[in-house]
């Protein structure tokens, strides 16, 4: 009864007859499909699509084949090992990946250290390529392994790269599919049972949609699910933002209200924003972050009425008498007297 009401929903809301997957369920080498699945997680996917974005940039790679010509699927698995290895985790993190996400905020690994451990699975047990991914499975013994790496239990990230490397009979019940099924039919549902739901439901479609997988209504729903249109209440902000933000809004056809600060409220919003660039520099640990961070201390020293050459002037002295902390010093007991 489910699965009948979950049909008529999905046809319903979905043009089945012309879905379509997106560019990501194309890419041109496997170890996309490892760093796709890997940083997907618990983030919003266009992060994730930064950092494929930024890998291929940074060794000169194609990120797609939606042709499916026979000039893709070059780059390996050993290969980016090397890359990554050569490197170093954290030196990847920060400059190939450009993302210090961790794969979970309690004794998680970077992600960038996931990806590694990941394709070093992959490469014992001979899987390089997109091409080996179709010619042989994954062994069981291998995708125990891989579920072992921290933050990889749920098993979320192995079904999405099965998915990414060609997969049809795979889903990913993520939340944004979890919550549709659970609107949809009243019930809540475990990852296996969001499966084996969408496999029957695929079944029942499959005489009018003949091209219909379960990827692709996976697919479906969680593009749905992610771009539609909550509610027509505007979005509340009340934060402080760089000159052009409402430019950059209203250029994308949007209206936004504004107002300009007094001198004692700016200085209390540039405080926050001092905190708040921090916190989103500690939990990436990138230079686009620190970038900000910095930006916004300048702002601080302007708008207290000092100057950037007293800040430095500040610095070079505390710095002359005290020392920097290049020699990476760790202060561990100060004892008194002799």
């Amino acid at each position: 009864m489910k699965v009948d009401s979950l049909c008529a929903a999905c046809e319903s809301i979905f043009d089945l007859a012309s879905a379509a997957l997106s560019p990501s369920y194309y890419y041109d080498s496997l170890p996309y499909c490892i760093i796709d699945a890997v940083f997907s997680i618990g983030v919003k996917y266009t992060s994730t699509q930064n950092v494929v974005k930024s890998y291929c940039a940074y060794y000169g790679l194609r990120e797609y084949n939606t042709e499916q010509d026979h000039n893709g699927d070059t780059h390996t698995i050993s290969q980016m090992i090397e890359y990554i290895e050569s490197v170093g985790i954290e030196k990847s993190a920060d400059i190939i990946f450009k993302n210090h996400q961790r794969t979970s905020s309690r004794n998680g690994i970077l992600k960038a250290d996931a990806v590694l451990r990941f394709a070093k699975i992959l490469r014992k047990y001979g899987i390089e390529t997109l091409a080996d991914m179709a010619a042989k499975a994954i062994p069981f013994e291998a995708e125990q392994e891989i579920l072992r790496i921290p933050g990889q239990q749920s098993g979320l990230s192995l079904r999405y790269f099965y998915m990414l490397s060609g997969d049809d009979s795979q889903a990913k019940p993520d939340r944004h599919v979890l919550r549709f099924l659970k609107e949809q039919t009243g019930s809540d549902y475990s990852i296996q049972q969001a499966q084996d739901v969408l496999r029957d439901t695929v079944e029942l479609l499959k005489g009018k949609y003949p091209h219909l997988t379960v990827r692709l209504l996976d697919y479906s729903i969680w593009n749905y699910m992610a771009h539609r249109q909550k509610s027509k209440i505007p979005k509340q902000y009340h934060k402080l933002v760089r000159d052009r933000i409402p430019e950059i809004i209203e250029a994308d056809g949007k209206t936004c209200v504004c107002e300009t600060l007094s001198d004692e409220d700016y200085i209390s919003l540039l405080d926050q924003k001092l905190n708040e660039e921090l916190a989103e520099y500690q939990e990436s640990k990138s230079l686009e972050e620190l970038a900000d961070l910095l930006e916004v201390m300048q702002t601080v020293v302007k708008a207290r009425g000092w100057t950037l050459g007293e800040l430095e002037q500040v610095r070079a002295d505390k710095a002359a008498k005290r020392g920097g902390f290049e020699k990476k010093i760790l202060l561990k007991e100060v004892k008194e007297g002799c």
